[in-house]
């Protein structure tokens, strides 16, 4: 994961000037060619829902059940995150299959949790159609009822397709507002649009059910 950088100009009002300097967060899902922007909420923008604390380990935040049908053998990757925000928590672990250099499945999640996630969500959904999704063909965006993904979900989106850069692999991209937290969950893998949305969907619940 790694951090963009803007320039500052003189003037600019001190919440702009954190929102430009590095709480733009640009992610690269690990097989290549899922990029999406999650920018900082509105600190006076308060969530309603579930209050969730920090994690102990991110690694948890996606069952091993779940690890075991999605990626089996896949190891933890944690992915060091930047923010300017004592009050924002950001994790960002990703799983990759080993067993194909050419095939590789992965699966990362994007887990932010702020007293500003109805606007973190907000832009990360604009993000969603206006960086992510013109990467693919045959994108489609699927509006998910939020309880498909449980009880503490407020919203969720999910766009799928083929990314243009690598024919034939299928990736699906979901996020989802759960009280103070956005989770956000890339799934690349090569078993066409309805695995890698089902899988998505599972994973998603998965963190939020793991969340406390």
């Amino acid at each position: 994961m790694s951090a963009v950088m803007s320039p500052v100009r003189q003037g600019q009002p001190r919440s702009k000037r954190v929102w430009i300097a590095g709480a733009v967060v640009l992610g690269v899902a690990i097989a290549g060619g899922a990029v999406y922007l999650v920018t900082s909420g509105s600190s006076d923008d308060a969530a309603a829902g579930p209050t969730y604390h920090d994690t102990s380990d991110e690694c948890t935040l996606v069952s091993a059940a779940l690890l075991s049908r999605y990626t089996p053998g896949a190891q933890c990757r944690r992915t060091p995150t930047m923010t300017l925000n004592p009050d924002e928590v950001t994790h960002t672990p990703s799983w990759t299959t080993a067993d194909s250099v050419t095939h590789p499945v992965s699966i990362q999640v994007v887990l932010r949790m702020a007293a500003g996630s109805p606007a973190m969500y907000s832009r990360a959904q604009s993000s969603l159609s206006d960086v992510y999704q013109p990467q693919l063909n045959e994108s489609k965006s699927i509006e998910i009822t939020p309880a498909e993904l449980g009880s503490k979900v407020q919203s969720a989106v999910m766009v799928s397709g083929s990314p243009k850069a690598i024919p034939g692999r299928s990736d699906a991209r979901l996020i989802l507002r759960s009280g103070n937290a956005v989770v956000d969950v890339v799934v690349n893998d090569w078993n066409g649009a309805a695995a890698s949305e089902a899988a998505a969907k599972a994973i998603a619940a998965d963190v939020v059910a793991n969340l406390h």
